[in-house]
């Protein structure tokens, strides 16, 4: 075997040049692989490092579930089977409810925990304080925007009262309304989300003006994000609904795996015109090695024998494509990210560009440079199958008239 590649190795040596332009071409097409995968790949952490940076992966939100038509729903035992789980911290449920005051300015309340607020820490109060949910339960505290919008219209402040509707329905379906009086106990600062929007009242106290016996909702916190798959797989098991943020991730991964396969499909076109490079070269080859091919046979070397001794120099031609190949795919890399980045961020705004401003857009890992060596050693063989087949076939008879 070392005496066949070091054969391979001298007859690529007596044509430098032709080796080289095969080598340029089939590199150039790996390079083009290499850049733009690392470039798919790159955006790829960066939009799920600021997924994770913006949402937390111990939080599983889960609802009511829904199969065949049938409607599971969050009960107390769903909620005590949940909180016994080893790897559950504790569990924030909520109900949600629509009130209307006396001038009909429609609220959106929610019951909310103490839990909830452990989960939405951006929920910060401005004036006022929370309601106690041991204390007095017709307390509440008001979004945002609901204060100013209850300032405007009803002329409502921190401290004051007013009375509220609640719309409930009885037998078969007929609307009966609920009348409570509400104290506002705190203002919340602005979150910036829906929380600005809404009321919100401790659960207790919600549930029963709703008559509710069953939980619209609840976040479940778990001590690692890595227990957090298995959580949500046995709260799915109990026939309920549940979200995380990792929905987000991989959905995000499998959008930029396509992308990026498809991107590199269309820039490893180019690598066919390296293959026929290889192809070219190697059946120029034969036609020049004629007679040397004519003389092995005639002295005992077999149709085996004389495939080995091609295809060994289209190994090394597979190996250095590789190893140049690779190099390039690096350097174009750099290239893309130091040209395109710019250009990236000033496409996407202030707002989705401001995360690929710290990091870089592409992201060369060894899997990738793996796959452009295995493209490079697997294509120049591959090239050379036929030239190789070719001159085994050759006979030696007519080979040796040449001489």
């Amino acid at each position: 075997m070392k005496e066949l590649f070091a054969l391979a190795s001298r007859q690529l040596g007596r044509k430098k040049l032709r080796v080289f332009l095969i080598v340029l071409g089939i590199a150039i097409g790996v390079a083009a692989v290499i850049g733009v995968t690392s470039l798919g790949e790159g955006i790829r952490v960066q939009a799920v490092e600021q997924i994770k940076a913006s949402h937390d992966l111990t939080t599983i939100e889960v609802s009511a579930g829904t199969e065949a038509g049938s409607i599971t729903l969050i009960t107390g035992s769903k909620l005590k089977a949940i909180e016994t789980d080893e790897h559950v911290l504790f569990v924030a449920p909520y109900v949600k409810d629509s009130y209307v005051t006396q001038n009909n300015t429609y609220l959106a309340v929610k019951g909310i925990t103490s839990e909830y607020r452990q989960i939405h820490v951006n929920l910060q109060l401005e004036k006022g304080n929370w309601f106690s949910e041991k204390g007095n339960l017709d307390e509440i505290v008001l979004g945002y925007d609901v204060a100013k919008r209850l300032s405007i219209i009803e002329n409502l402040g921190l401290g004051d009262d007013f009375v509220a509707k609640i719309r409930l329905y009885g037998e078969e379906g007929r609307p009966k309304d609920k009348t409570a009086v509400f104290k506002i106990a705190g203002i919340l600062k602005s979150s910036g989300d829906e929380h600005d929007n809404q009321v919100f009242v401790g659960i207790k106290e919600a549930m029963e003006k709703d008559e509710k016996n069953a939980y619209d909702g609840l976040f479940v916190k778990v001590d690692d994000p890595a227990f957090a798959a298995s959580v949500r797989e046995r709260i799915e098991g109990l026939g309920l609904t549940a979200h995380s943020a990792q929905d987000v991730i991989d959905e995000v991964n499998k959008l930029m795996v396509a992308v990026t396969l498809v991107l590199g499909f269309f820039s490893g076109i180019s690598l066919v015109v390296g293959a026929l490079m290889v192809v070219n070269t190697m059946i120029i080859s034969v036609y020049e090695r004629t007679k040397e091919i004519g003389l092995s046979k005639a002295l005992g070397a077999s149709d085996f024998d004389v495939m080995k001794m091609f295809l060994a120099e289209c190994v090394i031609i597979g190996v250095i494509d590789g190893i140049f190949g690779d190099l390039l795919g690096i350097g174009f890399s750099m290239l893309i990210d130091l040209i395109g980045k710019p250009f990236l961020v000033s496409a996407l705004g202030s707002e989705l560009g401001a995360g690929l401003q710290s990091g870089s857009i592409t992201a060369v890992t060894p899997w990738i440079l793996t796959v452009g060596f295995a493209i490079s050693l697997v294509l120049s063989v591959v090239s050379g199958l036929y030239p190789a087949r070719r001159a085994a076939r050759l006979n030696p008879l007519d080979a040796l008239r040449q001489i």
